[in-house]
């Protein structure tokens, strides 16, 4: 049994990279992953998107994020552009970024979704909402 464990070839599996965003940044690929997390023991959705070069990277949600990407794009191209900051909602001195988000409307992969809950994805504004 040793033997035939020696002759298989392993590949470490790693956490894809976690993501922010700042002004003008862009992410895109395909969303591969919409699941719930948990950072700072706050309930929060996590984003999974594979890039074309074949790295994998996620984000958190935030409110508008959450309210433009749903489970069902999983396996859709998508492309998230960060266009600033909304001065209107502030948390201290920070204000809540604003995105510019792209689904493509042709599913580009087929992807196997984790069961979501409705009442898993928080849809009101909190200051959890503003990721700094």
């Amino acid at each position: 049994m040793a033997d035939q464990v020696a002759d298989v070839e392993m590949e470490e599996r790693l956490e894809p990279k976690l993501i922010s965003f700042s002004d003008g940044d862009i992410c895109q690929g395909i969303l591969t992953l919409v699941e719930k997390a948990t950072v700072k023991d706050k309930l929060c959705v996590r984003y999974t998107v594979a890039r074309t070069d074949g790295t994998e990277v996620c984000f958190l949600g935030t409110h508008q994020l959450n309210k433009k990407l749903k489970p069902d794009d999983c396996g859709h191209k998508v492309e998230i552009i960060c266009t600033g900051e909304d001065q209107n909602v502030k948390r201290g001195d920070n204000c809540m970024k604003t995105f510019n988000v792209k689904v493509s409307k042709k599913l580009m992969r087929q992807v196997q979704l984790p069961p979501v809950q409705e009442s898993e994805v928080v849809l009101e504004i909190t200051d959890n909402d503003i990721p700094f």
